[in-house]
This record gives C-alpha cells, structure tokens and sequence, in this order.
C-alpha cells in the first residue's frame, strides 16, 4: 500500500525558504549599499578635509614666507635718523635702497608697481593684490603686506594664501629701530664723488696698510678714482661696476707698482655704503651743560671756548688760534685759520642748506696741532671728554690744508677735501667727503696734490664717531609675533 498523501507538504516548505532567501538578499544589497554609501560619504568627507587642511597649511606657508621676506627687507632698508614722516621714509627705503639699487619697484614682488602710501598704509604689491611666491612647482602659494606704523614702531601684518582663494591665513609682526653699521669708516677716504692723487701725494695706512684704502661712490664719472701720486697703501674700490680706476706708471697700490699685480687691488661693484648724517647736537648740548657754555664769537678773539661763529662772519686767523673744546660754524661762513692753530677739542658744523663749496669753507694754512676732547678738564667742560671719534664735521663745507696737522685724534668730514703743498699728518679715523663732485662738473670730492701726505689710523666700526649717524633698519621686537584675522 503506498502513501501518497504524505508526500505532499513539503513543497509549500520550499517556496517559504526561497522567500526568505530572497528577504535576507534584499536585506544584504540594502545593508551593502548603505555601507557603500557611507564609506564614500566618508571618502568624499576626508578628502574634503584633506584638501581644506592643505588649503590652510599653504596659506599658512604663505604668510610665513611673505614675513620672512619683508623681514629681510627691513633689515636691509636705511631710514634717517629722526625722519619727519617714518611711513614715507619706510616706503622710498622699500622701494628704491633696499639695499641701495635693489628696491621693490618696479620688481615682480610688486607685480611691476612701486612702493606708494596709500589709506596711512604701505601695500606690498599694492592693496587688493597678491604677490606670488613660488609660481614654478604648480601650487600657487602667494603673500600681501600691509605696513603702517605706530610711534617708531614699524607693525607689519602679512596675509598668506593658496591656490582656495577664500581660504587665508595671517600673521602680524611689530619692528623696532636698529642703528646701521659705519661700513664706510672701513675704509680710509671714503667719498661720494670722485677721488684724485697727483704730484708726491700718498695716502697711507699706519698700523695696518690696508687701512689706506680708498672709496668712490660716485655713479657718475668713468673714472671715479685717479691716482697719479706716489703711493695708496690699501686697495682702491669703486661702486660702479662699469667704471675703471686710473693709476700712474710708477704708483703703488696695495703695496706694488707692479702693473700685473695692481688690479688684483682694484674692486669694482662693490656694495655702496650709508654715507654718515651728521648732528652736532651732542656736542652743543654738552657744552651748554658744562661750566663753560656756548658763547658767540666776538672779532679779534683768537682763544675760542666754546664758541659759536654766526653766519656771514668770515674771520681769518691770521696770528693763531686756540680752539678749546667746541668750535661752532654756523651757515654760511668762509673760516680761515692762516697762523698756528691749535684744536684741543672739535670743529662741527650745522646742516643748514646743501653743500657750497663758495661761502662755506674752512681753509687751514698754517700747521695744526690738535688734541683729543679727553685730554679737557672735565670740571670745565663737563661730559665733552666722552664725546670721542671725531675732529671736523662740516658735511656742506669745502675744507682745503695746505700745512702740517700732526696728528688729529678722530675722523673728517667735509663735503669736499683738499690737500696740497706740504699738508701732511695722521688721521685718528676716517676722511669722508659728502658731496658728488663729479656729477656737478667741478674738482674732485678728495683730491691731493704736492707732497701732502695722509696717514690713516681708523679704528674702523669699533668706535663710532660722535655726531655721526648711519640711519636705522628695523628688526622683530620680540614677544610680538601673532596670529591676526587675514584683511
């Protein structure tokens, strides 16, 4: 007997399992398809991250670089001392001597512009402008700053950005004054304009020979240095780099009047130096603060204590002359010291005016004996014997020796110097001559001639003359570094 009809349930059994199959597959693919989602919601939201990171570390990179930039450029830039307006003086040393003959204008920091004020402020490149800071690895990272100031203090605030133009970062750094290197008192004659030797003229270190080392600055005659006297002890050097430098058949330069051995003592190009701004406050002011002040200079008088000699006086000093510690020639005035001079302190000047080599002169035609402002009685002239470096500061002045003037404890500064006849003796320091001759069409700035003779015993920059000023660069005051909102 068979039973068929024990057969029959298990088919409704099967199609319920391949229902349930078919649940769970759906449920699986529903499952999957939310984690595919999520990971890619989850991909797509990293690399967003990623890219937004990489947008501020760039921006951050920047303003970084961008600061580091104009922290060079402050360090490099010359402002006077005391200017009238420091954002204007911040803004020609940016764009025209930074350093001397390599300014901003007119470069691709600036996109080709100029360094202006604009609003009270100074843009770098300009004030809704990018500068770029390295276009050739594909990624454009870019900077801006915006200068002003805040008593002395220079505040620069750089904003740095990436290829995400809307996204910036920025940085805020305060700058103080910091005075300027004397480079100039490295060398022995220094001059703005030309230099020239003739006759049996020599020009020599006393210690060192390189100390008799000479300078031109002059950008303007094809020949900023002639020597044709007997001998320069140190090298001769010229900033153009396209001039040349004349030397005599039989001079020496360097030690040798070997004509293959000479250039090898010949510099061309070389970095221009700061020219010194003269003040002669400190001396007035420590003469005035002393048992013997300032007192003005009567006719005849040939004892000078603390004189002033007002403008358009003209003396001449015919029978000698005693100068005890501050001589004050006031503009114009044409002094003339025809006898025995002696100087037991310094010469100065004001800086009324420019350089005129017609009404502002001082002429010494007889010998000069000159001690330093240490050797004066400090009862007398109070703190003067601390003002040490310097003899004659006359920067718009024409000053011509033509005797001896043994040996003169500190530096010379004139617009124009000249020495002839029997002019010799030592200079504790520098000569410098302020005025470009050359480019007015009239003598040399230096020139000597006869048998004059100058030996040069500087100090260099270890003691900066007083009354002598080399302008400022600016340096990050510590503590000042921020991050700030980008403008």
């Amino acid at each position: 007997m068979t039973h068929k009809h024990n057969q029959r349930p298990a088919a409704p059994r099967r199609t319920a399992r391949r229902g349930l199959s078919s649940v769970l597959a759906m449920l699986f693919l529903v499952l999957f398809s939310t984690l595919a989602i999520g990971f890619y919601n989850s991909s797509t939201m990293s690399s967003q991250i990623a890219r937004n990171q990489q947008s501020l570390a760039l921006a951050q990179a920047g303003a970084e670089a961008g600061m580091q930039y104009m922290r060079y450029q402050f360090n490099q830039m010359t402002i006077p001392p005391n200017p009238p307006n420091l954002l204007n003086s911040v803004a020609t040393a940016l764009g025209s001597a930074a350093p001397a003959g390599l300014g901003l204008n007119g470069t691709s920091v600036m996109n080709g512009g100029s360094v202006t004020v604009t609003n009270n402020a100074i843009y770098i490149p300009s004030q809704n402008a990018w500068s770029n800071i390295d276009s050739t690895t594909g990624i454009s990272t870019k900077f801006r700053a915006m200068i002003t100031t805040s008593g002395q203090f220079v505040i620069c605030t750089v904003d740095g950005g990436g290829p995400n133009s809307t996204v910036k970062k920025a940085i805020q750094l305060k700058y103080q004054t910091a005075p300027k290197a004397g480079a100039i008192l490295n060398y022995g004659v220094a001059a703005a304009g030309t230099v020239a030797t003739a006759g049996a003229s020599y020009i020599q270190g006393a210690s060192d020979p390189t100390k008799g080392s000479v300078l031109s600055a002059d950008m303007t005659s094809a020949t900023p240095i002639t020597v044709d006297g007997k001998a320069v002890s140190g090298d001769l050097s010229v900033v153009n780099p396209n001039a040349t430098i004349s030397v005599g058949a039989s001079t020496s330069i360097g030690g040798t009047n070997n004509p293959t051995q000479i250039p090898q003592h010949e510099h061309y190009g070389v970095p221009a130096p700061t020219f010194p701004w003269i003040d002669p406050t400190p001396f007035i002011n420590a003469a005035n603060a002393s048992a013997t002040p300032m007192t003005t200079y009567v006719p005849g008088q040939t004892t000078l204590s603390n004189v002033i000699i007002p403008p358009n006086t003209n003396p001449k000093f015919t029978g000698g002359a005693t100068i005890n510690g501050v001589l004050l020639i006031q503009t114009p005035n044409v002094v003339t010291f025809k006898g025995n001079a002696t100087v037991n302190g310094v010469i100065v000047t004001d800086t009324t005016g420019s350089y005129d080599g017609v009404n502002n002169q001082i002429n010494f035609g007889g010998t000069v004996t000159a001690s330093p402002v240490t050797t004066l009685n400090p009862a007398v002239y109070g703190t003067l014997p601390q003002l040490t470096g310097s003899f004659l500061l006359a920067p718009n002045y024409a000053v011509s020796m033509t005797g001896n003037f043994g040996t003169v404890s500190g530096s010379v500064v004139a617009g124009t110097v000249n020495m002839s006849g029997n002019a010799t003796g030592t200079v504790d320091g520098s000569v410098i001559a302020m005025y470009d001759s050359a480019g007015a069409g009239t003598a040399s700035s230096v020139y000597l001639n006869g048998s004059s003779d100058i030996v040069i015993s500087s100090t260099g920059t270890s003691n900066y003359p007083t009354g002598m000023n080399f302008g400022n660069s600016y340096t990050p005051l510590p503590g000042t570094y921020v991050e700030v909102t980008p403008w």
